[in-house]
């Protein structure tokens, strides 16, 4: 029940509760209104009855004491014509009045009926509560009892004879409560149906109000769903004057925020960005660890002598294709490009098998290249190779730098080592140092181990080479 709640919420989103809220305090409000409403109305309705009745009563125990003081036939006729008269005016609520006779006997007082609505001779009154009632003391006030079905409004009929009160009769009318009800009934009703129409109007209302409100942020969702596919370009023009507003000018802030960090993105490392994204604070902090890692660096031969010889455009464009091509190849293989120095590649393997992928990230940059440049000549194009350089071990990887410029890198001497070994590698070559080769479990066509001299270190290093056909210019 819960989960399709919140999913009708979901699908509804603002509209949907801002029109259940607005019912919910309407129905609250006429429920409340209607509670002290029908409270009053019923309280007024029940005084204004009781006021006509004990008035209506008065005049008709009035009218009746000489009838019963003399009791002739012609005031006989005269009460009994008076209350056909009140019967005929079809007063809503007014079930009954009835004349009642006093008179003596063996048992005390009995009340016989003289008058009323009721058609034929009826006999005496014999209601024990109305009995009790007319058993006390005299007096002149109403008596209203009231019963499930109707009021009954009882009046003692008095003549007072030398100052001492004589009961004549009692005069006993009934009023419906069922009038009083349905009176209280239609207030209801009426204020149901205000009610609904309320509601109905109120929906209509926060529908559209809410779909005016609503537009922009969905625009904002909208936006933020392009956002997140990588569409960097977006840009809102919401002008509602309100907080909507400025959530716009903080969105807008935030994906230019993501286009600036995408294009930082190109000039650092995976590695820096990772490390950035992983902790704060410690990217802000000078320092570094040990850890173990494959090195391949890879330098265009012959960089530099033709850049002397062509136009800036044109050595950009030479340049670019080839560290292009290469970046590529050593993203597919898993390995993160530490820097450009220059026309050279510094990139790191990490993990079990990253001397591995170092080696067939390094062939395979050979076979591209190879490829690359014999559709290169086919148009024309200058065509350069590379020389590439392998090595592992451990190194000291963290910010280096000073606290507002820095940079995350490896250093050590076995990163010194793949530099050099790339600087010893000829076009198209790749050197490996013969311990990194020999925890390799590739089969490649490795040339026999063989020492070299590089500068910098005082004994030859025992390497390995990879020759790819065709790779060397």
């Amino acid at each position: 029940m819960n989960t399709r709640i919140d999913f009708l919420l979901k699908k509804g989103g603002i509209k949907l509760k801002l029109i259940g809220f607005a019912s919910a305090l309407i129905v609250l409000t006429v429920t409340v209104l209607s509670f002290f409403i029908i409270q009053l109305t019923k309280a007024s309705i029940e005084k204004k009855a009781f006021d006509v009745a004990a008035t209506s009563l008065e005049q008709i125990s009035d009218f009746s004491t000489q009838a019963l003081l003399e009791r002739s036939k012609e005031n006989e006729i005269n009460l009994k014509e008076m209350i056909k008269n009140i019967h005929d005016s079809n007063i809503e609520g007014l079930m009954d009045v009835s004349i009642y006779l006093h008179q003596k006997s063996a048992r005390g007082s009995d009340y016989e009926y003289m008058a009323g609505f009721k058609k034929g001779s009826q006999s005496a009154l014999n209601d024990q509560k109305i009995l009790a009632i007319l058993a006390q003391p005299t007096h002149q006030k109403i008596i209203i009892d009231e019963t499930p079905q109707f009021f009954r409004f009882i009046h003692p009929i008095i003549y007072r004879f030398q100052g001492k009160p004589i009961v004549l009769g009692v005069a006993i009318l009934k009023y419906n409560k069922d009038s009083i009800n349905k009176v209280v009934q239609e207030v209801i009703n009426i204020s149901v149906l205000i009610a609904i129409m309320i509601i109905i109007l109120t929906i209509i209302v926060v529908y559209f109000a809410g779909t005016f409100f609503t537009r922009p942020i969905l625009r904002i969702a909208d936006a933020a769903t392009e956002v997140a596919n990588g569409q960097l370009d977006v840009e809102l023009s919401i002008h509602t004057n309100d907080e909507i507003e400025e959530l716009a000018h903080r969105f807008n802030r935030m994906v230019r925020g993501l286009r600036e960090r995408d294009k930082m993105q190109k000039f650092v490392s995976d590695s820096t960005m990772d490390m950035i994204q992983e902790d704060s604070e410690k990217h802000r902090i000078l320092g570094g660890e040990y850890r173990s890692l494959t090195f391949l660096f890879s330098d265009i031969r012959g960089f530099t002598a033709m850049s002397t010889k062509k136009k800036p455009d044109e050595v950009v464009e030479i340049i670019n294709f080839y560290l292009d091509l290469q970046s590529q190849i050593i993203k597919s293989f898993g390995g993160d490009i530490d820097k450009y120095i220059g026309d050279e590649i510094m990139a790191s393997f990490s993990g079990e098998e990253g001397i591995n992928r170092a080696i067939e990230c390094a062939i395979a940059i050979q076979i591209a290249i190879a490829e690359a440049n014999a559709l290169r000549k086919e148009q024309d194009n200058t065509v350069r190779s590379v020389g590439i350089g392998i090595n592992y071990g451990e190194v000291i990887v963290g910010n280096i730098g000073s606290h507002d410029r820095m940079d995350f890198t490896s250093i050590g001497s076995e990163v010194n080592l793949a530099a050099r070994l790339c600087s010893s590698a000829e076009s198209g070559q790749i050197l490996i140092e013969e311990q990194t080769c020999l925890m390799s479990t590739l089969e490649c066509d490795f040339k026999p181990a063989h020492e070299i001299s590089i500068k910098g270190l005082y004994k030859p290093v025992s390497v390995v080479g990879i020759t790819i056909d065709g790779a060397k210019q």
